[in-house]
């Protein structure tokens, strides 16, 4: 017996079912359809392509056009069922163009190929009939009893990624962006949804939060405030603006120990090992919930990629004594480094962080500047002392919550310009390209 012979006799059996049968959730497959206790009418593809067939129609998409139209002309059906309806006979019209194309447009053809498809279901909603006894409640309306029992089979048969992503989607549909936003924050990190109920226990009962002396220093340098304007602000409500002393301790935290740091009247710089590690840390404290998240492997594989680059400039000569008479402070030379991204993962493909403004002096972390003049042998001195420093580098470890991180860095020369360029690949003249060394004359 062969597939299409069993479904034959399923379909011959399901027509000698016993009427009173029908209401007790038995369906059958004869080619009228038959309605169901689950609200829906069940006939066989085949039944709609003989349904199609028998109108006298040009070509196959006008027929589907009329089947289309008769479908839903169904009496009574919410908007719910017409969309349901929509689908099922969107997807059935183009299997049935694609096999209609693969016969050749011969019915011959697409009846012999399409045997055991043709005896497929296609389900059509309809209208239910009131049932008698007590009325079913709706979901929300549903005591907390029943709304785990009505879930129990999706609780255990789909995984708690999927149930949330669903109630994201399906919040975002309609209309509750703000809800899906909450949901997919809260389930983003473990420790997020505890921050999110303290700070709505805290709002609950009318206490207004203090800002840190942290959160304090970051809204002090994105509004570019002074001292006095600083004071006259935190003047409206002193229980909620720390104090100027307490910012002061705050920015002392950003800088490398006091140790690492050189200033003579001529030169200021600082070790670049001890400057990257205090960027790691400051970084990581910033990515704390995120870092937590990572895989175990991957947290060794962490990398800071970073800029570097150097240039000079001239300035307006002040009138200061320096401690040596033939220096002064009319020029100016500097290098420094950008953080642009951190990675990890195998790779290098997964991204924790990029920075939002990387042509910003926000980021900039400078490494050493002199009053000096710009020259080849300056420039050249100054790529020298650099990259010495950044081939001395060691990973960078980080402990947060008890966890171990490892992060490594890696420098790029590209906060470059011409000068620095022909200084470092000793071009002699800026007419001359510093990469094949020829002029805009030469072929």
């Amino acid at each position: 017996m062969t597939v299409g012979d069993f479904a034959d006799q399923i379909c011959r059996r399901a027509r000698d079912v016993d009427p009173d049968l029908i209401g007790t959730g038995l369906q059958r497959l004869d080619t009228d359809g038959s309605e169901g206790s689950s609200g829906v009418r069940i006939v066989t593809r085949k039944s709609l392509f003989d349904k199609m067939k028998n109108e006298n129609l040009r070509n196959l998409e006008e027929k589907l056009c009329f089947l289309r139209d008769h479908l839903l002309t169904q009496d009574n059906l919410s908007e719910s069922q017409l969309n349901k309806l929509k689908r099922n006979f969107s997807h059935f019209k183009s299997e049935m163009k694609q096999r209609w194309i693969k016969s050749h447009k011969k019915e011959e053809v697409f009846l012999t190929n399409n045997h055991l498809w043709l005896e497929g279901n296609f389900e059509i909603p309809v209208t239910t009939k009131n049932r008698q006894g007590r009325p079913r409640k709706s979901f929300g309306e549903s005591s907390e009893r029943s709304k785990r029992r009505k879930t129990e089979e999706i609780r255990s048969n789909v995984e708690d990624g999927v149930i949330v992503h669903a109630a994201q989607v399906e919040l975002r549909k309609s209309g509750k962006r703000d809800a899906s936003r909450v949901l997919q924050d809260i389930t983003s990190s473990p420790t997020r949804a505890t921050k999110y109920k303290k700070a709505f226990d805290t709002s609950k009962c009318g206490k207004s939060s203090r800002l840190t002396p942290m959160e304090a220093l970051k809204m002090f340098i994105d509004a570019d405030l002074t001292r006095a304007q600083y004071e006259v602000i935190r003047n409206t409500n002193k229980k909620f603006f720390p104090c100027y002393s307490l910012i002061q301790e705050a920015k002392k935290k950003c800088y490398p120990p006091p140790e690492t740091i050189t200033i003579t009247s001529t030169c200021a710089e600082t070790q670049l090992q001890p400057l990257i590690d205090i960027t790691v840390k400051r970084l990581s404290e910033f990515l704390e919930e995120v870092l937590l998240t990572i895989k175990e492997q991957e947290r060794n594989t962490l990398k800071l990629i970073c800029k570097w680059g150097c240039d000079g400039s001239q300035q307006a000569q002040y009138k200061q004594k320096l401690q040596n008479e033939a220096d002064s402070d009319a020029n100016i030379f500097q290098s420094c480094f950008v953080p642009v991204r951190l990675i990890c993962g195998k790779d290098n493909q997964k991204v924790l962080w990029e920075n939002p403004t990387p042509s910003s002096a926000r980021f900039c972390r400078p490494i050493r500047f002199r009053f000096v003049k710009e020259t080849t042998d300056v420039t050249n001195a100054e790529i020298n002392y650099v990259k010495n420093s950044i081939n001395n580098l060691v990973a960078t470890e980080v402990d947060i919550d008890g966890e171990k991180f490892l992060v490594h860095s890696q420098f790029v020369m590209t906060m470059v310009d011409g000068k620095v360029c022909n200084a470092a690949t000793g071009t002699t003249s800026t007419s001359r390209c510093y990469i094949c060394g020829k002029t805009s004359k030469e072929p």
